[in-house]
């Protein structure tokens, strides 16, 4: 007997991030019902009760948009920046665990991410955003982790390292330590600023100086295709640091995994993406979905369910322009 709609088991998976959050629902053939888009969801960044009611707004939003009951939903795997760490975990525990009755399943945001290109099988996945970090999940399940330390401890080859590096090859110059760089016109002209000493100002009495710094990444993106030989080389760093990573994620594997490439710097088609894949002498496997479906995908996995090749064009159909979906991309 055909089950109904009501009573299908359905799934929701929530890849929550730094500036935004995404969520989704499909049923237990893998169709998408809704994709609904919300506020950052760090809980190492953001207060946990404004994280609480952006994953509660977006659960309750994919649940109307399904037209489905809240107990009609099996599991909702929630993809999250630290969720791996216990005192986060803890926290996301004790707010969503007593509702969901053991239909709750916590994980780091990089499994989401890993997941949109290798469907559920063991991998790797570098990101390079406004951080980096290398993410391996073996097929064990035992979990790898190289970098992800923060701005002020690691983050090498990220938007963050780049920008930084570029402000910093500005002000060199601009000392005479330094050669004479494209990047200087650039940054003045991007910020509006008179002088390269101006910097100083903007930059630390910016509300977020990090993120001020992760979009100079732009600025040595371009200084680079002008042929700005410092832009070059920081590139050039940039993507031997990614590198990097990989290699030493597949060391604590013992072996070497498909690698998933993930985060603005590499999903894009940016210099720094172009001489990774240069350098790689590893296997790159590129996502035709977005981690949110990575999501998805995870939370099948957890109820133990098989994903075949049905299953993964159902997951793939609301790609593309999303026509006859219920789909808000925020």
């Amino acid at each position: 007997m055909q089950l109904s709609k009501q009573e299908q088991g359905w799934i929701i998976g929530i890849d929550g991030g730094g500036t935004k959050t995404k969520a989704a629902i499909c049923d237990r053939s893998g169709r998408v019902a809704a994709i609904v888009t919300g506020d950052a969801s760090n809980p190492l960044s953001r207060p946990w009760s404004e994280v609480e009611i952006t994953i509660r707004h977006l659960i309750e939003e994919l649940v109307r948009r399904a037209a489905i009951r809240a107990s009609c939903v099996d599991a909702i795997y929630m993809g999250l920046a630290g969720a791996d760490r216990p005192a986060v975990s803890a926290q996301i525990e004790a707010s969503f665990g007593p509702e969901w009755q053991g239909r709750l399943f916590i994980d780091n945001d990089a499994v989401p991410a890993l997941y949109s290109g290798t469907w559920g099988e063991p991998g790797v996945v570098l990101i390079a955003g406004t951080g980096s970090i290398a993410y391996a999940v073996h097929r064990s399940n035992r979990r790898y982790r190289v970098g992800g330390w923060g701005y002020l401890l690691g983050d090498e080859g990220s938007g963050f390292d780049v920008g930084r590096q570029g402000a910093v090859a500005v002000l060199r110059a601009f000392d005479g330590r330094g050669e004479a760089t494209t990047l200087t016109q650039l940054m003045l002209d991007h910020y509006g600023l008179k002088a390269p000493d101006e910097l100083i100002a903007y930059i630390y009495g910016s509300d977020n100086p990090r993120k001020q710094l992760g979009d100079c990444s732009r600025l040595v993106e371009e200084a680079a295709n002008q042929g700005d030989e410092v832009s070059l080389r920081i590139i050039h760093q940039a993507a031997r640091s990614l590198v990097e990573l990989v290699g030493a994620c597949h060391a604590k594997l013992g072996e070497e995994l498909p690698v998933v490439l993930a985060g603005g710097l590499l999903t894009a088609e940016t210099r720094v993406r172009r001489e990774l894949m240069e350098m790689a002498s590893f296997a790159i496997c590129t996502p035709t979905v977005p981690p949110v479906i990575g999501a998805l995908v995870a939370g099948m996995q957890r109820l133990g369910r098989q994903l075949d090749p049905d299953g993964i064009r159902q997951l793939q159909m609301l790609q593309g322009d999303g026509e006859g979906s219920n789909v808000d991309e925020g």
